[in-house]
C-alpha cells in the first residue's frame, strides 16, 4: 500500500520538472528501483495507471529497472551480488557485510514531448 503515497509522490514530481522544461506530455518515466525497498513492481504499475489519467503522465511508459542489493567481504575486499540465501563471499567464503546498495528509489530519467 505504501506504493501509492510513492507514485503519488512521483507524479507530482515528474510532472512539476515536465511543466518547467516546457513538456505537453511525458512519454516515459524510467525508474530505479532497489531490491531491498520492498517496493512491488507490479503495485507500482497498478498506482501509476490508477493516479495518471487527466495529468501530464496519463498515457506514460513507467519503466522500472531493478537494482540488486550488494554484500562487500572484509576478508578479501571482494563486492557481490548473494546468490539466493547464501550471504557469503563467492571468493573465500567469509560472511559478507551488506551494503547501500539496493536501497534506491531513484527517477533515472523522464521523456517528455513539447
Amino acid at each position: 500500500m505504501h506504493e501509492l503515497s510513492v507514485i503519488s509522490y512521483l507524479i507530482d514530481t515528474v510532472e512539476e520538472q515536465a511543466r518547467a522544461a516546457g513538456a505537453r506530455r511525458v512519454l516515459a518515466i524510467n525508474l530505479v528501483v532497489g531490491e531491498r525497498t520492498s517496493f512491488v513492481d507490479d503495485s507500482l504499475l497498478f498506482y501509476f495507471d490508477y493516479l495518471a489519467p487527466g495529468r501530464l503522465c496519463e498515457g506514460a511508459q513507467l519503466n522500472i529497472r531493478r537494482e540488486p542489493m550488494r554484500f562487500w567481504c572484509e576478508a578479501c575486499s571482494l563486492t557481490f551480488t548473494p546468490a539466493a540465501g547464501h550471504f557469503r563471499c563467492p571468493n573465500c567464503g567469509a560472511p559478507g557485510r551488506l551494503t547501500d546498495e539496493g536501497r534506491e528509489l531513484l527517477i533515472e530519467s523522464v521523456e517528455i514531448e513539447t
